[in-house]
């Protein structure tokens, strides 16, 4: 049996107790007028099915794969949230700021491995040319010409004078 996901209206699975409905929401039809109210929906959602925060992630992830929404959409979903009372909207909200807060830190660790790598790189073109650098001072205390060492170690004239 096939279903086509776009044709099925997403409210029709809101009452549904299954992981694979949340996350397969943002693959549903809806209007692009429903696109917060089927992210606040979906957070509710999540929150009355209890999963632990690896499966709360993973529902995540998928389903914002999928239904991307612009900086103001995500400000309008979390002043819809804020509009709504009670416990549950407290914890939907919890949900958010431990899912934006789990984003920010991977971010974090990705920069910071980013770094060390584009440091490793610098560091090992930093090496090359301290060395190359060092052969041309020797080969200046050694009377080669500026036009010698040039053509062998590819530094400009100019840094060739300076050493």
């Amino acid at each position: 049996m096939t279903i086509q996901l776009k044709k099925e209206n997403w409210r029709n699975y809101l009452r549904q107790d299954y992981p694979v409905a949340a996350a397969l929401l943002s693959k549903m039809g809806y209007t692009d007028r429903e696109r917060t109210e089927l992210k606040v929906q979906f957070l509710f959602m999540l929150l009355r099915l209890k999963l632990d925060p690896a499966r709360q992630t993973l529902i995540m992830g998928f389903f914002d794969t999928y239904l991307q929404l612009t900086d103001d959409e995500e400000q309008k979903v979390k002043e819809e949230v804020k509009k709504m009372s009670g416990t549950e909207a407290d914890k939907v909200m919890e949900i958010m700021n431990s899912y934006e807060r789990r984003g920010r830190e991977l971010g974090k660790l990705e920069g910071f491995e980013e770094g060390r790598q584009e440091g490793r790189e610098e560091g090992r073109k930093e090496g090359k040319l301290g060395a190359i650098r060092m052969v041309a001072k020797r080969m200046r205390e050694n009377g080669k010409s500026k036009i010698e060492i040039a053509e062998i170690t590819v530094l400009k004239m100019d840094e060739i004078e300076r050493l």
